[in-house]
Order: structure tokens, then C-alpha cells, then sequence
């Protein structure tokens, strides 16, 4: 292991984890059930909590290590929700959907005397942009390389350019825009299981499987669109 002791502190862990997030990130302590966003630098606002003990002792205690590592706490608007019986899949499926609501509802154009939220922006027209390759350790400390990607939105009030982290667009675009993608050629559709049975039942074949580039522009597609059943519509033979 590379950690040293300093490294392995709780308020060491709380830096690195928050240093990393970009302002706007959520960030939800696994079993805690709190939900907090970065809104700074050096500031988050705590969006939800859980309404048990658990909840309240581990709000005092995340924000006494936050305290001590300079992060400032702002709990002016948190949400108190009831702590449902939740099957994992249930429970997994309600953050998402509270997560979403947040996202939506709260994150906004960076230019700060804009504050257009996002959820606003064309979200249907955003561009993927692969940034190269990067090196990662995994739990077990061995190194990875993964590609890096960025997806850019634009402000329809003041055109300032948004580069979001793909997650952060999956969250607030949701899953159809997610399961549609525009390449310079063609546009690609996902297509569920149901579809795909029906569409190969009919005349129609205009269906593919993805590899990691796109078969009408060679253009390299995304990780989550490789692997994938897909619709596709030559977008070169409609204009001609």
C-alpha cells in the first residue's frame, strides 16, 4: 500500500474526497442518509436527510470533520424525508430519482450573472468529447488506464460552454437522452429488449450492434453506447 498514515485520517479522506468533486457534485456518504452538494471551493450544502438516529448522529459528525478540514457546511434548506423498508433495487432507484430532482432543480450555468439551470439547456443536442486516457488505481492498488470524456452543453441564455462528466449528464439528461447518441453520420438509438424483437420481427433492419467506433463516420462512441442494439438513422442521405 501506498497510503502513509496521515493519508488513512478521516479528515484526510473527507479533503481528498471533497477536492475532488467539481462544484455542483453530489455527494451521498454510503449508509449515512445525507446528501450533500458541493456549492464552492471550500463550501457544501447539505440537500437531504434521512429522518433516524443514524442520520442525525452521522450529520454532527461529518460536519465536525469538515469543520476541522476548513470545508464550510450550509444546512439553511435541508430536506428531512422519512426512511422507507426499501428492497436494495427500490432503494437504489429512489435515490436516483431524489438525486435527479436535485440536479434539476439546483444546478446552473457557471457564468455566475446567468444561473440558467441546466435542466433548461438543450440537453438533446449535447456533444461528447473523448479527452484521452488516464491512469487509475483500483481498490486493490492496481494501476488502470480509462478513457476520460467530457460532455459539452450550452447555455441557451448567455452560450457559455458547460463541460459536464458524463454521470453528471446522465443524472440530469436521464435515461432516454442517455440511450440516444449523434455522430457526425448517424443517429443512434438503444434500443430495449421488447424493441429489438419487435423491429426484428418486422421488415425492418435497420438495427446494429456497436463496436467502439461508429460503422457510418468511424468516429469513436462513447463506453456506455459499445455493446450496445442500436436504431440508426444516416443523417448524410436526409440532407441530400
Amino acid at each position: 500500500m501506498r497510503s502513509t498514515k496521515h493519508e488513512e485520517t478521516p479528515e484526510a479522506q473527507i479533503e481528498m474526497l471533497l477536492s475532488s468533486l467539481a462544484v455542483g457534485a453530489l455527494w451521498e456518504p454510503s449508509g449515512n442518509g445525507l446528501t450533500y452538494m458541493k456549492v464552492g471551493e471550500r463550501e457544501v450544502e447539505l440537500m437531504v436527510q434521512q429522518q433516524n438516529s443514524q442520520a442525525a448522529q452521522s450529520r454532527i459528525h461529518l460536519g465536525i470533520l469538515m469543520a476541522k478540514t476548513g470545508w464550510q457546511v450550509k444546512e439553511d434548506n435541508v430536506q428531512i424525508v422519512e426512511a422507507e423498508n426499501l428492497s436494495p433495487p427500490q432503494h437504489y432507484m429512489k435515490e436516483q430519482m431524489r438525486r435527479q430532482e436535485i440536479a434539476q432543480s439546483t444546478w446552473k450555468c457557471q457564468t455566475p450573472e446567468c444561473g440558467c439551470l441546466l435542466s433548461a439547456f438543450a440537453l438533446d443536442k449535447a456533444e461528447w468529447v473523448f479527452l484521452g486516457q488516464d491512469k487509475v488505481d483500483d481498490e486493490e492498488d492496481q494501476e488502470h488506464e480509462v478513457e476520460i470524456w467530457a460532455v459539452n452543453v450550452v447555455c441557451p441564455v448567455c452560450d457559455t460552454t458547460i463541460a459536464m462528466e458524463p454521470l453528471e449528464y446522465a443524472l440530469i439528461a436521464g435515461d432516454d437522452l442517455m440511450m440516444s447518441y449523434r455522430t457526425p453520420a448517424a443517429q443512434l438509438e438503444a434500443l430495449d429488449r421488447p424493441t429489438i424483437i419487435k423491429v426484428m420481427d418486422s421488415d425492418s433492419r435497420e438495427i446494429i450492434i456497436t463496436g467502439s467506433f461508429c460503422p457510418f463516420s468511424g468516429a469513436l462512441l462513447p463506453p456506455h453506447v459499445r455493446g450496445a442494439v442500436v436504431s440508426f438513422k444516416e443523417l448524410e442521405s436526409e440532407e441530400e
